[in-house]
């Protein structure tokens, strides 16, 4: 037998399972959802979710799983409590890559000679860049997108 062949055996609570279930219901949403959009086979990618699936069936634990057209499926509770996870993720990673890309375009059209030739020596931006952070991080908090604008009209875009 190979080595990644082998099987191994390790006892879970309930909670365990599901905190399990849960991360492999997010590396098959994450994974999948990039194989999908580069058009390839994502079904390997679901392949612990089924097993998990199949444990928490044989352990009776219906608020994890469902049966549903011949095969079992994550509870609508489960579900949600994903998709609201995801959500609250996705949010946070928006608002973070928002301001930090905001931060370092507005540093480097503003980068000094100075720092210019500190940033040749090393990888790290000055502290500065973080202020620029702050700022940005402050006024999303206080108005949201509200005053973020593109200085394109939409006859620039062909509208």
């Amino acid at each position: 037998m190979t080595k990644n062949k082998e099987k191994i055996g390790i006892e879970l609570t309930k909670e365990q399972l599901r905190e399990l279930l849960l991360a492999a219901m997010f590396y098959s949403w994450i994974r999948g959802g990039l194989a999908d959009s580069k058009g390839e086979d994502f079904n390997k990618f679901e392949k612990s979710e089924e097993f998990l699936l199949k444990i928490a069936k044989e352990n009776n634990f219906s608020d994890l799983v469902e049966d549903f057209h011949g095969g079992l499926v994550p509870s609508d509770k489960l579900s949600e409590l994903v998709e609201e996870v995801i959500e609250e993720y996705e949010d946070d990673v928006f608002w973070h890559e928002l301001i930090t890309r905001l931060g370092k375009r507005d540093f480097w059209r503003s980068v000094t000679p100075g720092e210019k030739k500190k940033l040749d020596k090393e990888e790290w931006l000055p502290e500065r860049v973080h202020e620029l952070y702050e700022k940005y991080e402050k006024e999303f908090e206080e108005h949201g997108i509200d005053r973020l604008e593109i200085l394109k009209t939409l006859k620039d875009f062909g509208i």
